[in-house]
């Protein structure tokens, strides 16, 4: 048997003797722990459901091991993660503007991702928009979207490729105004943009021709794919 003490939320604890714990880690990966085996001896087994997990054992005293299990993942096979952090820089009639909750903003990234990212998303009013965009691009105006990469491309890691880290500003007034004058929800033109400025932070670009061709028309499929009618159109 093991005996382990579980603690609740209060602090409560309560000893408890099991004869097997299985520990539940992310991206399907498990610890389990079953009891004494032949002479007294603790076995420890590693699973995962996509790769081959590496239980590493490092003693740190004579009485106590300190476990580590970790799943390697096939590129080819996993899906693309997202850390998605949204903030909003509003002031005054800013924040009654129409404006997508984190879940919405979460599920347009996620459809076009390609490779692990941490992205956030800023939301901002036409001052700092127009700020940022004179700063960094060196036009004197708020634009709708402005991309933000914070990584070398082709990062590496010792376990593969780093995740893709960048921002998204998006300037809240003129994504309203402008879906107004063409004609389309709001929800459409943040979808929008949110790929577009996803796609540059991925490598996308469109300052030629055949660049912005091959740009569009992945907008076109992802747009297509959440339910959004060609924004190009």
């Amino acid at each position: 048997m093991i005996k382990i003490v579980a603690v609740d939320a209060r602090g409560k604890r309560r000893p408890l003797e099991v004869s097997q714990l299985e520990l539940a880690l992310p991206g399907g990966r498990r610890l389990v722990l079953d009891g004494l085996g032949d002479g007294g001896v603790l076995r420890v087994r590693a699973e995962s459901e996509v790769g081959t997990p590496l239980l590493m054992v490092q003693p740190e005293a004579a009485n106590q091991l300190t476990l580590g299990v970790v799943a390697y993942q096939d590129p080819a096979t996993s899906s693309p993660q997202l850390a998605l952090e949204v903030q909003r820089a509003l002031a005054g009639d800013d924040k009654l503007l129409a404006r997508p909750r984190k879940p919405e903003f979460r599920t347009w990234a996620r459809a076009a991702l390609e490779r692990n990212a941490e992205v956030t998303v800023r939301l901002v009013g036409e001052e700092e928009g127009r700020q940022l965009n004179r700063d960094f691009r060196g036009k004197d105006y708020a634009t709708n979207v402005l991309t933000f990469v914070y990584e070398d491309e082709g990062a590496q890691t010792n376990v593969g490729q780093a995740p893709l880290t960048g921002d998204l500003v998006l300037c809240v007034p003129v994504v309203v105004r402008e879906a107004l004058d063409q004609g389309k929800s709001p929800d459409a033109h943040y979808a929008h943009l949110v790929v577009h400025g996803m796609l540059h932070l991925q490598g996308y670009d469109h300052e030629i021709d055949a660049d912005a061709e091959r740009m569009e028309a992945r907008e076109r499929e992802i747009l297509a794919s959440l339910g959004y009618a060609d924004p190009y159109a």
